[in-house]
């Protein structure tokens, strides 16, 4: 079969994102604040990734040891919807192993909300309901081409940033790629009710408990734990969800598994009228592919907390590695905090690509607390930033200086590392 791809539309532009999501969100607004045209390409409907179509509404840490560690435009969101009513900021007193209660509960539909108007007043150009399919990599820039409701779009840019999570623009412009044998489990977020949950229940489901007619490994005590807490969040097997068939299969199976319980309970005297009553419009996935960067991330730099020659932000999580059964976890020491250095945003043999997110250059271990929220926000913001400094320096990604990007990341307000004494 012979095909011909007809391209309705052709835009230009200093920088192009790939995904709106956590991280790209914030290295639009960064590079389009620092002077750069920028255009912003989501698959959704909604900007904000995981935090507002997979529900995980819960964005941390930016504080370490009782300080500020991450700032900037994705502090500035978070402020903008308390502002509006949307959140609460936490008491900040780190407490190890007590982590998530400095996380900030954020209502989705204010976040969206404060993410598209902050993206519209620094002249961001939002493409929502496009992926893309094709890209090429040339001698002083980036061309990709999106596949929308109006057809072919291709886009002619100075810079590119993939911010997809799954390496997709690094992928299709052929660098290496990481990818763990097992994959971590993913989890749809919902919301439960219609019944007590008072300790009468609790007995009638320990007594009625038949694991046949669950989803693997689940027991009695997860069960319980559901009803308490209101809400199903069950691992659930990820294989391959970087692909179309991959993720295809973890929302069908996510949705069935989560069903399977549901009609379990409703067996139960007092379950009756259990029902979800809210879901996720996405599974969210801890873990596809990762780029092979000029730096990869190892473990032991990130808990000891390594001080590279680049430092550009600040992470601060522990190592959390979701596995079938459990999560295991490795805490800092006492006022360590993590930094992440610029050369693990740069595909290895990049010019005019920057990665920023869940798709960081890292080891498994390492990237189990690299990819959550606020430091991806802040990841975000380096590659905006370095973006625009690329442009003011006539130098590819690996070739700007250190000190023009610290520059940058200072005027847009963001905290860069090395300038409190971690």
């Amino acid at each position: 079969m012979n095909f011909n791809c007809v391209i309705s539309k052709e835009l230009t532009a200093d920088v192009v994102v790939i995904g709106g999501g956590t991280a790209g969100v914030f290295a639009a607004i960064s590079a389009a604040r620092s002077g750069s045209k920028t255009i912003l390409i989501e698959k959704n409907s909604m900007l904000g990734g995981t935090m507002t179509a997979a529900g995980v509404n819960y964005p941390g840490l930016f504080f370490a040891w009782g300080r500020q560690i991450i700032s900037g435009p994705c502090w500035e969101s978070i402020e903008r919807t308390v502002a509006l009513g949307g959140a609460d900021l936490p008491n900040i007193s780190f407490r190890p192993k007590r982590h998530w209660h400095e996380q900030i509960k954020l209502n989705p539909f204010v976040y969206t909300t404060v993410l598209f108007q902050m993206c519209e007043e620094a002249g961001v150009h939002i493409i929502c309901n496009a992926m893309i399919s094709y890209t090429s990599e040339e001698q002083n820039g980036v061309s990709v081409i999106v596949t929308t409701k109006d057809g072919m779009v291709a886009i002619n840019a100075s810079v590119a940033i993939d911010a997809t999570g799954d390496a997709t623009l690094c992928q299709l412009a052929g660098f290496d790629m990481l990818k763990s044998p097992t994959q971590q489990p993913a989890t749809l977020l919902n919301h439960i009710s219609g019944y007590i949950a008072e300790e009468k229940i609790f007995e009638r489901v320990k007594s009625g408990f038949d694991p046949a007619r669950l989803p693997a490994h689940i027991t009695a005590e997860d069960l319980i734990r559901y009803l308490k807490k209101n809400k199903i969040d069950m691992h659930i097997p990820c294989v391959d969800a970087d692909t179309s068939s991959g993720r295809t299969q973890l929302e069908k199976n996510a949705l069935y598994e989560i069903m399977k319980v549901v009609c379990f309970l409703r067996k139960t005297e007092g379950l009756e009228n259990l029902t979800v009553d809210a879901v996720a419009h996405e599974t969210g996935v801890r873990e596809t592919k990762r780029i092979v960067g000029k730096h990869i991330i190892t473990a032991e730099e990130y808990i000891n907390g390594y001080v590279y020659p680049d430092s550009v932000c600040y992470a601060f999580y522990p190592i959390d590695l979701h596995v079938e059964r459990g999560i295991e976890q490795r805490f800092h020491e006492e006022n360590v905090v993590s930094k992440v250095p610029y050369r693990a945003l740069i595909p290895k043999n990049s010019r005019r690509i920057l990665c920023a997110g869940r798709c960081v250059s890292s080891d498994t271990y390492a990237n189990s607390a690299l990819r959550v929220e606020a430091v991806c926000m802040a990841m975000g913001q380096v590659a905006g930033s370095a973006a625009s400094v690329m442009r003011k320096e006539s130098a590819d990604a690996a070739d700007i200086t250190y000190q023009g990007l610290c520059d940058a990341l200072r005027s847009i307000g963001a905290i860069v590392p090395n300038e409190l004494s971690f």
